[in-house]
């Protein structure tokens, strides 16, 4: 009876800790799969379509709420499936391909080969002499930061030059930029937030971090959120985006987003969050701008989750590139087989070809 008792106790305790970070994730992914297209993907708020970027963000939603994103279905098609056929034009961008990595990992699929692409060999060949994932053309903080994330996630080393870019381009309030832009008040709460779970998962950047979190701590408002930059010329209201991402970035960093000691006026980031979300299941971006919201609601899920980037995302050892990264010259991908189909064929036809070879010359002898 005293067993009996002390199981009950500790599995209420431990439905208690739970339940309050899931709270409204339900509810919100119930929204999220009532706006699933029919392609098994999503469209972002300014998309008018399906696409890469929301359909990912998506599938770390539906993980982090504890679903599987292969078994959300529309005639046939699944988040998933979408990522798949779609896979072949993150290549273009070091921090799409990032990003599509760690929706791979997290849907527990080989970005190896992910669509008939090699996504990690793909990043990897990316880095240029500076230490940025799509040199000054295309890469970013943003980018950089999801990188490092993403090779985490792979078990893939992380350059040193690539961490030590992403320092070098911290600026001295402790902040980051979405472009790596160092003029004083340019940083911003999201690229800051990525960038601090980044140098955590590449380790050893314990003054860098600091430095961040202490910056974040600075920028929060009196209810508790985070805005995306404060002082700024469009406003510094708390919205949903920015405190999600923040709140990843102190679970990452070992605090705790729902204690004392980030409550502010009573009120906690959580609670800050929280409280944007509408009776449709969705969040609003702000609190003085109502309306579903797509983005603020997928990435609003993991931080009541409670999960950092990495926790929803888990680990996969992907090991050393077998194949090409590149696709073939026309663009296109042989269905599954046709490679083993040629090989049998090229065979068959050399073998033919010695055969008719032997029988000429056995007759030229006679």
């Amino acid at each position: 009876m005293k067993r009996l008792f002390l199981l009950l106790s500790v599995t209420t305790l431990i439905l208690w800790s739970v339940a309050p970070a899931m709270a409204g994730t339900p509810e919100a992914l119930d929204w999220l799969r009532a706006h699933q297209s029919a392609d098994g993907g999503f469209a972002g708020d300014f998309d008018s379509a399906s696409s890469v970027s929301a359909t990912a963000e998506a599938v770390f939603a539906i993980v982090a709420g504890g679903e599987d994103p292969a078994a959300w279905a529309q005639d046939g098609n699944t988040p998933v499936t979408f990522l798949e056929s779609q896979a072949a034009s993150a290549l273009a961008l070091p921090g799409d391909s990032a990003k599509l990595i760690l929706a791979a990992v997290a849907a527990g699929r080989n970005p190896r080969n992910f669509g008939g692409v090699d996504l990690v060999a793909s990043l990897e060949a990316a880095l240029d002499d500076s230490g940025l994932y799509g040199g000054a053309e295309t890469g970013n903080v943003f980018g950089q930061s999801l990188a490092i994330l993403a090779l985490k996630a792979t078990g893939r080393p992380i350059p040193a030059s690539a961490v030590d870019w992403l320092v070098g381009v911290q600026l001295d309030d402790g902040s980051w930029s979405w472009n790596g832009d160092t003029t004083p008040g340019s940083g911003d709460s999201n690229s800051t937030a990525l960038a601090v779970q980044a140098l955590v998962a590449a380790g050893e950047q314990d003054a860098a971090v600091n430095k961040a979190v202490e910056y974040l701590r600075g920028i929060q408002n009196e209810d508790g959120g985070f805005p995306y930059q404060k002082p700024s010329d469009f406003g510094s209201d708390t919205d949903a985006n920015s405190t999600a991402y923040v709140i990843q970035a102190l679970i990452a960093t070992g605090n705790d987003p729902a204690g004392d000691d980030w409550a502010v006026g009573g009120n906690t980031p959580v609670d800050a969050l929280a409280g944007l979300q509408l009776e449709s299941g969705a969040f609003a971006w702000q609190a003085a701008v109502p309306g579903d919201n797509f983005l603020a609601t997928v990435q609003a899920v993991p931080a009541l989750a409670g999960k950092a980037f990495l926790d929803v995302t888990g680990s996969m050892d992907v090991g050393e590139a077998t194949a090409p990264a590149e696709l073939p010259a026309t663009g296109g991908v042989f269905p599954e087989g046709t490679y083993r189909l040629l090989a049998w064929g090229l065979a068959l036809t050399l073998s033919g070809l010695a055969l008719s070879g032997a029988g000429l010359a056995w007759r030229r002898r006679s």
